[in-house]
């Protein structure tokens, strides 16, 4: 990691804040990791073997269709029900589950050193998860437990009071990442913050889609 003289925390972040924003969005599934992460010990431990993988989503794409449903939500309920009876779909169970989960060579060190680059030329560099996976096992990874993220955008479950999975909180799919891709040129990351929708001058924009890349 390379380091910089400066008297105190709050100067080193005054430098940095003063630097353009480059925004690296990632896709997880295929992109970080070689498969689904769900495909990567969940599916396995609820009664399906290796072979059985492609049948756990054939019948949630099943399910979607015959119910006019979004394929992710779909996925989401189909493994709060065949967790019955083996155990509770908590947010620890599934951090767990995406702490196994197999990254690509590299990947592990990738967000801290690409940073350091931007920063050695003049570049702010932030790190975005867009992801129809699971917020709460990409927040088991190593990388993500450790601040690789500004933040993350994923699919994600409601926990009762216990802390059981309950209800999908959020689903994200298809077209609808580009909305975070707005979220993140306007400044504006909290999704229940209606002023994504608000119109802002360029200039005023904090990461132009010029200063995106999308991996």
């Amino acid at each position: 990691m390379i380091t910089y003289k400066t008297d105190s925390k709050e100067s080193l972040e005054s430098f940095e804040s003063s630097m353009p924003v480059l925004a690296m969005c990632y896709d997880f599934d295929k992109t970080l990791t070689p498969d689904d992460m769900q495909a990567q010990g969940f599916i396995q431990s609820v009664g399906y073997n290796e072979e059985q993988i492609k049948q756990f989503w054939q019948e949630s794409n099943e399910l979607a269709k015959k119910n006019d449903m979004d394929n992710n939500l779909a996925y989401m309920y189909k493994m709060i029900q065949e967790a019955v009876g083996h155990f509770y779909i908590t947010k620890e169970k599934l951090m767990e589950y995406g702490n196994q989960v197999e990254l690509y060579e590299g990947v592990r060190t990738w967000f801290e050193r690409i940073r350091d680059y931007g920063l050695e030329h003049g570049v702010r560099i932030e790190h975005y998860i867009i992801s129809s996976g699971l917020k709460e096992m990409i927040e088991g990874t190593e990388m993500a437990k450790e601040g690789a993220f500004t933040k993350i955008y994923a699919s994600a479950f409601m926990f009762d009071d216990k802390g059981v999975a309950v209800w999908p909180a959020q689903a994200i799919n298809y077209t609808n990442k580009t909305q975070f891709l707005f979220r993140i040129q306007k400044g504006i990351l909290d999704i229940n913050d209606t002023g994504v929708n608000d119109y802002i001058k360029p200039e005023n924009q904090r990461v132009p889609f010029r200063n995106m890349i999308y991996i």
